[in-house]
């Protein structure tokens, strides 16, 4: 039986707001196929990720995790968030986790803050 630790795993990643792009997947009749720009986004927040964690990869193999997102967006535009999540857990996957279907709870908030837009992450182990 694994050892469990007496205090859960935490791990605090921030992406700049300019590294997210919405859902864009185009869905043609026999699947979808990713844009450009959405594998571009994809391949910076894999690479941003990578760069504040160190291994081994995946950080949470298999464990349910709670992960909290807050967004800090550049102006007060109204944008839909939920779009940019996608692309972000998907990003995420075999450096934080090995899949997103790990991610039990989510919570995201929204603010504004002009001076450095961003993704504040903060994913748990749920025990």
């Amino acid at each position: 039986m694994p050892k469990r630790r007496s205090k859960p795993l935490r791990l605090e990643l921030e992406i700049p707001f300019s590294a997210l792009v919405p859902d864009n997947r185009r869905f043609l009749r026999n699947g979808f196929v990713l844009t450009p720009r959405y594998r571009e986004s994809k391949d910076a927040i894999f690479t941003l990720a990578r760069g504040q964690t160190r291994g081994p990869y995946p950080i949470f193999p298999d464990e349910p995790l709670d992960v909290n997102l807050r967004f800090k967006l550049p102006d007060k535009r109204r944008r839909d968030c939920s779009n940019l999540l996608k692309g972000l857990f998907d990003s995420l996957e075999d450096i934080c986790y090995a899949d997103d279907k790990q991610i039990a709870k989510m919570c995201w908030d929204k603010d504004i803050d002009r001076d450095n837009p961003r993704v504040e992450i903060t994913i748990v182990e749920v025990e």
